[in-house]
């Protein structure tokens, strides 16, 4: 069909409205598009979890049917063949004993007195004694010499009453370590010893833990820097009506906390282990950790769970495969079948997944020309990009035999903080927050080292802190 030139031609008027209902129709479609990348956000939120994302597992409800991310295992429960049970064993000196006698006479009409003895058997109770507070009184003896001058025995005991060593560092121990509040404390102690004690001993008590730490505090830093491998996480706290940061740097041996204003590299600095530190730092892909020219391995914990839903919601193949791979890699390290062959095969089954996964991904192309800037790129592409982009870093546990599968000992070790936040709430002022990271420093490093906690703070308050 053919047109003249009278019928093409149109009004100024008619083509404002035609670019009216033109830029109508884009914002239109610009608003659905905005609407509907909303939508899929809100939906993302509701479905995460802590199987499938970061978030805690007290975030999950009542209603949420809880999966757990580890498989299943060909065990049944409790104990294995051939495990060794652990039960009470006599003690050989124990600390009371009382005798039973057989008292009466035999159905003969003898005395059970003077009958032949054949044996006696010994039955030993565990319990608490009755009077759990032991006081020693210390009498000194004062003599004057007939030259006029008076003499005083040495005695380390100075005041006419006061707490002992023993029961001071239990009260750190439950402050420090149980996490029990001052007034809790307090209640512990009139219930169980009979004794009210006050605040300012109870922070008496925690404040000396922590003077006394303060080398042993150094001795750990510099133990962590020199070490292999390492551990890095951070969570947020209240601390002075604000939120403030814990930051743990941990091994196997040993243990970190710091508290600091600042999550990034500011705290970290201030810190002083990073910027020292040579050897892998294990950590949750945090851009932090990123400014440091240490080595890098990624918490492949983390990943699994972002690859897990994207399986789950997003139906992503790639992310079902590549789970697959981890998974597999990491029961072949457990079991040792990693040698140069397997990790070259992983490698391969990986580079093949991404290849694959990019097809699925495709980079997002704008709708409209109209608006400026660069569309933002999905989930699924950007967890594409770090196995393409770090994979030195994501597989660095099958290239080190030292680097683990996870960050979980840096995720136990702050749990801890948590936990005491739970129990305890915040901290009022910066002074506490301070004497309960160094003391849960110390603990944390001596507990991986197989001391008895309360041991462990005896030694500190008498300012003999266990060599770490």
């Amino acid at each position: 069909m053919e047109f003249t030139a009278a019928q093409v031609i149109m009004t100024r008027e008619e083509f404002d409205k035609l670019i009216g209902k033109v830029e109508a129709y884009e914002s239109l479609l610009r608003k659905v598009e905005k609407l509907e990348k909303r939508v899929r956000e809100l939906e993302s939120q509701l479905n995460k979890n802590s199987r499938n994302s970061s978030k805690p597992p007290s975030s999950d409800g009542y209603k949420k049917k809880i999966k757990n991310n580890r498989e299943k295992s060909e065990k049944k429960a409790g104990a294995q063949d051939g495990h060794e049970g652990t039960t009470l064993q006599m003690v050989e000196t124990p600390d009371k004993v009382v005798k039973h006698k057989i008292e009466g006479v035999c159905e003969c009409g003898k005395d059970l007195k003077r009958a032949e003895l054949k044996n006696v058997q010994s039955r030993q109770v565990f319990d608490v004694p009755e009077k759990l507070l032991e006081v020693t009184e210390h009498q000194v003896e004062i003599r004057q010499c007939s030259c006029g001058i008076i003499h005083e025995a040495k005695c380390a005991v100075k005041g006419n009453v006061q707490y002992g060593e023993r029961i001071k560092a239990l009260m750190v121990y439950l402050n420090q370590y149980q996490y029990l509040p001052f007034e809790r404390l307090q209640e512990f102690s009139e219930d169980c010893f009979g004794i009210s004690i006050s605040d300012g001993v109870l922070n008496q008590s925690n404040q000396r833990c922590y003077e006394n730490l303060e080398q042993t505090e150094i001795d750990i830093k510099q133990q962590i820097i020199q070490s292999e491998v390492m551990h890095n996480d951070e969570t947020g706290i209240r601390c002075e009506k604000k939120t403030q940061w814990i930051h743990s740097s941990s091994t196997e041996l040993y243990t970190y906390y710091s508290i600091q204003n600042k999550r990034g590299k500011e705290g970290m600095d201030a810190i002083g282990i990073l910027p020292h530190f040579k050897g892998i730092s294990v950590h949750d892909r945090w851009a932090s950790y990123d400014d440091y020219g240490c080595g890098h391995a990624l918490c492949n914990a983390h990943l699994l769970r972002d690859l897990k839903f994207l399986a789950e919601e997003n139906g992503s193949k790639w992310a079902e495969k590549m789970i697959a791979v981890l998974v597999q890699a990491n029961r072949d390290k457990k079991e040792g079948l990693l040698d140069k062959k397997a990790i070259h095969a992983i490698e391969k089954q990986s580079r093949r997944i991404i290849k694959k996964g990019l097809k699925q991904e495709p980079l997002p192309i704008a709708i409209t020309t109209i608006k400026r800037g660069r569309k933002a790129k999905t989930k699924s592409l950007l967890l594409l990009e770090v196995f393409m982009h770090r994979s030195q870093q994501v597989w660095a546990f099958i290239y080190n035999e030292a680097v683990p599968f996870d960050n979980n000992l840096a995720e136990r070790d702050l749990r801890m903080v948590k936990l005491k936040q739970k129990i305890s709430g915040c901290f009022r002022s910066l002074n506490g927050a301070q004497v309960f990271c160094r003391i849960r420093s110390y603990i944390s490093t001596t507990r991986k080292q197989g001391y008895s906690i309360l041991y462990a703070i005896e030694c500190a308050l008498l300012n003999k802190p266990i060599p770490v």
